[in-house]
């Protein structure tokens, strides 16, 4: 009788506790805690912290969506991030993408479209409001598959020291600057100094001449007359010693706030580089980039965030409203004060605070005025292979002193087997 008893009670406690666990597991299952969105990016110092901030922000002025970020130190570490986690299908929710690469990802099958939920949470106003040339790389066949966050437009800087001293003007155009190079190579003084690559500005004179390297309609017209010239102009400069290459220093302020140059090409986001390392004595400005051939433009660096795959409705609904966010007024003034990058929306740079602003901080005047003829490069599926042989097609007239017809027409064939390999 004991023994049934005691078999009784074990019984009763087993169905209290498979009870109690299946009910957790159901309350678990349909709680109602903030969906959880997951989001890698490369931004680091002071960068990483400025986001954190806003990611604070958003995450304490609702309850339904949680950010969780995490930087990963570099684009490459980054890139090679989301390429090892989509074979192991570990991907984050959301992540900061640069705009070429987005038709070899959605190629790849690793981002969402989001273009419903875009036309669903921005107003037509909002939209709008993205700069043209940013707004051009946004969408991949029509499609919306990224939202802008940090961009950077490309800018002259130059030594307002070395410009009072010898009476110049500040050059605008490619000639002008050319003169000048001219004017103080006799006294040691090197008129341009551009990366350790000049990729950006070949492209921005080719552009200039009339000619997209790429053009929308994925045809490559790399070694044309109008981009042979281009690229004849930098090396001309090169080979007469009146420009160099920033070599194993990588960025041309390294030898422009040591006084040794006249003028150097930058990403706006070069600003706060130059403010924190050139001597106090040391007085500088920027430009728009000098025209060439009677126009003058710069080619946009862009980075936005999209959405990858394996990310819910939820996910989605909350990874866009969390990019709206970003993508405002409000924070765009904010991040351009934080990073030196420009607002991505034109209501955020014609705001009373960002103009105060520039008020303050003139050499970011030019950055936004360069959004006035600004241009993206045309992404692709093989983009990157591309521009690596770009690079190395610039490094060849660099280091072998190679001809600019040379290396164009042999980079114009390889262009055109990626372009056929990846239709």
């Amino acid at each position: 009788m004991k023994r049934r008893w005691l078999l009784g009670v074990t019984t009763a406690l087993m169905v209290l506790l498979l009870t109690a666990c299946s009910s957790g597991s159901s309350a678990q299952k349909t709680s109602k805690g903030p969906v959880t969105i997951t989001f890698w990016h490369r931004m680091t110092g002071n960068y990483n912290k400025a986001l954190e901030g806003y990611i604070k922000t958003f995450n304490s002025s609702q309850k339904q969506y949680k950010i969780v970020a995490t930087s990963q130190g570099s684009y490459d570490n980054l890139q090679k991030k989301y390429l090892a986690s989509a074979k192991s299908k570990t991907l984050p929710t959301i992540g900061q993408v640069t705009d070429t690469i987005i038709p070899e990802y959605v190629h790849d099958g690793m981002l969402v479209n989001i273009d419903k939920q875009v036309k669903a949470q921005f107003s037509a106003a909002e939209l709008k409001s993205i700069y043209p040339g940013i707004a051009t790389n946004l969408k991949y066949h029509g499609d919306y598959y990224q939202i802008p966050f940090a961009t950077g437009t490309r800018l002259m800087f130059y030594n307002k020291d070395i410009l009072d001293k010898y009476h110049l003007t500040v050059p605008k155009t490619w000639e002008e600057l050319t003169k000048i190079g001219q004017q103080l190579k006799g006294d040691g003084i090197t008129g341009v100094a551009f990366n350790r690559s000049y990729d950006f500005e070949f492209e921005t004179l080719a552009y200039d001449a009339g000619n997209r390297l790429i053009t929308p309609q994925y045809k490559a017209k790399i070694d044309t007359p109008a981009s042979i010239k281009a690229m004849t102009a930098i090396t001309s400069m090169l080979r007469d010693k009146t420009a160099v290459t920033a070599g194993l220093d990588n960025y041309f302020n390294v030898p422009f706030v040591q006084g040794k140059i006249f003028a150097g090409f930058g990403s706006s986001a070069t600003i706060q580089q130059i403010a924190s390392t050139a001597p106090k004595s040391m007085h500088w400005g920027t430009a728009v980039m000098p025209s060439f051939d009677g126009k003058s433009s710069s080619v946009l660096g862009n980075n936005g965030i999209s959405v990858f795959k394996g990310a819910s409705a939820d996910q989605i609904k909350g990874a866009v409203k969390f990019m709206k966010f970003l993508m405002s007024a409000k924070i765009q003034t904010q991040w351009a004060k934080a990073s030196g990058y420009v607002p991505v929306v034109s209501t955020a740079t014609k705001s009373s605070d960002y103009q105060a602003y520039l008020k303050a901080n003139p050499n970011y005047q030019a950055a936004v005025d360069a959004y006035d003829n600004a241009f993206s490069s045309t992404p692709f599926i093989g983009y990157n292979t591309y521009r690596n042989n770009l690079l190395d097609a610039v490094d060849q007239t660099v280091s072998e002193k190679a001809e600019p017809k040379t290396v164009l027409s042999k980079l114009q064939k390889q262009t055109e087997t990626i372009l056929k390999d990846n239709r």
